[in-house]
Formats: C-alpha cells, sequence, structure tokens
C-alpha cells in the first residue's frame, strides 16, 4: 500500500502536547530538538517528547514511525522557517521546512507558549503535504 500525503496527516494531526513532556528550557533548545530530531529522522522520540507519550501505544508509535520513515526515506540535509506569526505574551506558532537533494520534504508545525522561563509545545504536527499545515495559519 502506498502511503499518501493525507495519511500522513491523519497519523499525527492535530496531536495535542502534554505540559510534562513538551517544556523546553529555552526556544533554542526546543528548535534545535527539532531540527536535530527530523533531520535526522528520530520520529518516536520526537513524538514521545513533545506531548505523544501517551497518544500512542508502543505498537502505533512502530506503526507510525515505519510509514514515516518510508515516505521520508533519507535524512534532511536542510531546514528553514516557512512562517512564523506572533499572538503576544509569548503565544506563537510556526511552520519549519525540512529537505534533502533527493527531493524529499517534510514539514512541522508548532503552536508555541514562551513563558520565559519555560518554553511550551502546545500543538505540534509533521506532515509531507505543507498544503495542510499551512491551513493552520
Amino acid at each position: 500500500m502506498k502511503l499518501g500525503k493525507l495519511a500522513l496527516a491523519a497519523l499525527l494531526l492535530p496531536l495535542p502536547a502534554l505540559a510534562e513532556d513538551s517544556v523546553f528550557d529555552s526556544y533554542d533548545a526546543y528548535a534545535n530538538y527539532v531540527d536535530e530530531s527530523i533531520m535526522n529522522r528520530d520520529f518516536v522520540p520526537l513524538v514521545q517528547q513533545l506531548g505523544g507519550r501517551d497518544e500512542y501505544t508502543r505498537e502505533q508509535l512502530a506503526e507510525v514511525n515505519a510509514q514515516l520513515l518510508r515516505a521520508m526515506p533519507f535524512d534532511f540535509t536542510k531546514m528553514t522557517i516557512l512562517k512564523r506569526e506572533d499572538y503576544g505574551n509569548g503565544f506563537s506558532k510556526e511552520l519549519r521546512a525540512y529537505w534533502s537533494e533527493e527531493l524529499n520534504y517534510s514539514y512541522f508545525y508548532a503552536f508555541l507558549h514562551d513563558r520565559g522561563e519555560k518554553l511550551i509545545v502546545l500543538r505540534f504536527a509533521l506532515n509531507t503535504n505543507e498544503e495542510e499545515l499551512f491551513k493552520r495559519f
């Protein structure tokens, strides 16, 4: 069965983050973790760290990971922030793009709250279809 772009959306959209799992010491710590995890296609720890620890069983996580690895068969070598919106009082959302020379693309959306001493990931999504994530802006 070929995994379509919408099938990935159904697997990881929407996924609310849980505060105890999704707390970072700073925006830079969050950004570095997300970038490194996605660029190296280390999806299971990423989903767990950003709040999916209680959303999926081990078997479901393994299946999601296998599907993501099939859809994104190469490590990513480049990234950029496509869009970022600041809502005030520490709330923001952003859309990151990752790609490789093999024409492999992935997009990551996050709704964030910077509380000064900590950054919380309130929601996130990972998809190979940018249209699904641009709808959130």
